[in-house]
């Protein structure tokens, strides 16, 4: 499970910078999308550093210990996911939208993933998935900083 540590580690660095505040909107539809945007984003935001302090603890811990704690972390990212579902995105954002909730998605399975991982003690599976975890973490942080530059959130 060490290199799941390490590498999945680079998932806070991925996440924590996306920021969301205030801007101005010129629709009711953007205006309306920017607020749960913002709430869904700052949800993965602190789910994301939620991944940080465990991955901080996990060499400590044993599998069951990291599986329980990833479990429920795969939890409170899939209500950051379910929140980006229930947004309907105005149409020049929804390509990027779109592209933001499928890597998120795959995040979750990602997480999942790993609970598997360290309940079946596989540390083969755990790299896989954490390396999964990065790339869709990757994506979804590409996205969301797409969106919130063209939102104008700060």
């Amino acid at each position: 499970m060490q290199a799941f540590i390490a590498r999945v580690g680079v998932v806070t660095a991925l996440l924590l910078p996306a920021g969301c505040g205030g801007g101005s909107s010129s629709s009711s539809q953007t205006a309306n999308f920017k607020t749960g945007f913002s709430s869904a984003v700052n949800q993965l935001k602190q789910t994301s550093q939620a991944i940080g302090k465990a991955i901080e603890h996990a060499s400590s811990q044993t599998d069951a210990q990291i599986g329980s704690i990833f479990n429920d972390l795969a939890g409170r990212w899939q209500t950051g996911v379910s929140k980006l579902e229930t947004l309907k995105p105005p149409s020049d954002l929804s390509v990027t939208f779109n592209t933001l909730t499928a890597a998120a998605t795959r995040a979750e399975t990602d997480l999942n993933a790993i609970v598997v991982a360290a309940k079946t003690h596989s540390a083969t599976a755990a790299e896989q998935a954490s390396g999964s975890l990065v790339t869709d973490v990757a994506s979804a942080k590409a996205a969301s900083t797409t969106l919130t530059d063209k939102l104008g959130i700060k």
